[in-house]
């Protein structure tokens, strides 16, 4: 799939990216290929780890551990991971399909590392739900 297809997100976070927009083109950026997060650095290395340690930040302040039940670090990245198991949980009807495409992964990948710590009490309702017929 072409870096360039659209995605879709939740309202919230266009209106959290149509702020930043929004400051960052009152100091002059905000072009396509401009940065979202701190787009002044240009050392984006160094900008990753600023966000980061705002990141660590957060999640101290929140009482959130470090590690998660298994063990492993919570970065930045797991925030992906958070948004996909999100959908699965919560997202009404969403299909895996979609919603790989719209991840740009794949339905494997979505089954093997997000999915596989769901069980199907997780969405019972969901499993008892019937589409609505169309007028």
């Amino acid at each position: 799939m072409a870096a360039a297809a659209p995605m879709v997100t939740l309202r919230p976070a266009v209106q959290v990216y149509e702020a930043a927009l929004a400051q960052a083109r009152r100091e002059g950026r905000g072009e396509p290929d401009h940065y979202v997060f701190l787009p002044a650095e240009t050392d984006r290395n160094y900008a990753l780890a600023v966000m980061g340690f705002w990141f660590k930040w957060v999640m101290r302040e929140a009482g959130v551990e470090p590690e998660d039940q298994m063990g492993r670090l919570r970065t930045l990245y797991c925030l992906r991971h958070t948004s996909i198991m999100f959908r699965l949980l919560y997202g009404q009807g969403i299909d895996m399909l979609t919603l790989a495409r719209n991840a740009r992964t794949s339905v494997q990948m979505i089954e093997r590392f997000y999915a596989s710590a769901l069980d199907g009490e997780m969405n019972v309702a969901m499993l008892q739900s019937r589409r609505t017929s169309k007028s």
